[in-house]
Order: structure tokens, then sequence, then C-alpha cells
């Protein structure tokens, strides 16, 4: 199985084309965020954005690597039969390495998203941001939490100190998604390159 890794900062792409490529292709997406959801309701906690950082603090200050063990646990129907998966919502160069160690090295691959803060802040209320969420009801409500410009940009520090610019630098590819009217306007132009770079390293 190959595995390619989606690494960036919240709203850059990556549940977008991960999730276009799932329907599409049948290419399974795993994504780390859902752990936090289930975590959340297995401690009765209300899901917003002050709940869901102390969350993914209290589990990683325990394990670096403890959502995307859980998220693999979890969802191992749904990708073991599969050539490829496609891992999205690492934040550290530990779950990079322990992605690597679980399927070795040889079979990952890192693709990193990026664009710039006031672009991604401009999609929070874009329309299909709520349709490529997931299948968690509180991902929406997490997401109308980062329509507020304090908690959006409290997230980006948050990431930062998990460690993601040091696993966005290990990325093999870099799809940029920098167009402050996307997913209306430049949306196919990248997912063509991303799709291409996907069925390329596979071989």
């Amino acid at each position: 199985m190959k595995i390619f890794i989606l690494v960036g900062f919240q709203l850059t792409g990556k549940s977008s084309h991960g999730h276009k490529m799932e329907i599409e292709e049948n290419v399974p997406m795993i994504e780390t965020g859902h752990a936090v959801y289930y975590e959340l309701q297995r401690q009765g906690l209300e899901t917003n954005h002050v709940n869901t950082s102390k969350v993914i603090k209290d589990l990683l200050s325990r394990d670096p690597t403890a959502f995307a063990q859980a998220i693999l646990e979890f969802e191992e129907k749904k990708y073991k039969d599969s050539s490829i998966m496609l891992f999205n919502g690492i934040k550290s160069p530990a779950e990079i390495d322990y992605i690597k160690k679980r399927f070795g090295k040889e079979n990952v691959r890192v693709v990193g998203f990026h664009a710039c803060q006031l672009t991604r802040f401009g999609r929070v209320r874009n329309s299909d941001r709520f349709v490529v969420s997931g299948r968690f009801q509180q991902k929406k409500q997490e997401d109308e939490d980062l329509a507020h410009w304090e908690n959006f940009t409290s997230r980006d520090i948050r990431e930062i100190g998990l460690g993601i610019g040091i696993a966005f630098s290990l990325a093999n590819e870099i799809i940029i998604t920098e167009n402050i009217q996307w997913p209306y306007y430049g949306f196919e132009l990248s997912y063509k390159d991303f799709k291409n770079y996907i069925f390329y390293k596979k071989n």
C-alpha cells in the first residue's frame, strides 16, 4: 500500500482534494481529526474551539502520535484492502515517522498544501467547507467557531506549536491553492496536479 500524507494548515485544501479523490477514484482518506470527535464524545464534551484544543493538547502531551494510532485502528476496514491511502490531518514530524515505521518508509510520501493565512480565513464561509468536513456534525460547529479571527489564528498557533511547520518541510511535493476565490476558481487546476502526482507516484 502507498500512503500519501497530506500536510498543511487549516483550509489549505487538504480535505477538499482528498474528498474529491475519495468519491471519484475510490481512494480511502483517513482523517486524524475524526479521532478528536470520538474523544469528545467519550468525555461527554460539547464540540467547540476551547474543548477541541483541550482534548488535542491533553492527548498529544501523552503521546504525539495518539491521533494517528487511534484513527488507523478505528478505521482499518476502510483502507486495509486498498492499494492507496490518503492520510489527512498530520500535525507533527513524529506522526510522519510513526506512519513510515508502520507502513515502511518506501511506501510513504508527504504532500504539502499551501495558501496564505488571509486566503485561508476567507474560505471558512465557503459553502463547500461543510460538505467536505467529514461525517461529523461537530465539525460544522467547530468551523462556525473558526469564523472568528481570534479562534482561527489561535488554531494556527496551536498547530505551529505541535510541529506542523517541520512536518510541512518534509513534503515531497507542494500543492499551491493560493486563490482567494477557490474553490470556485482554480480548484480544478490544483486537483489535476494532485491527482497526477498521486497516481504517478503510486507505481
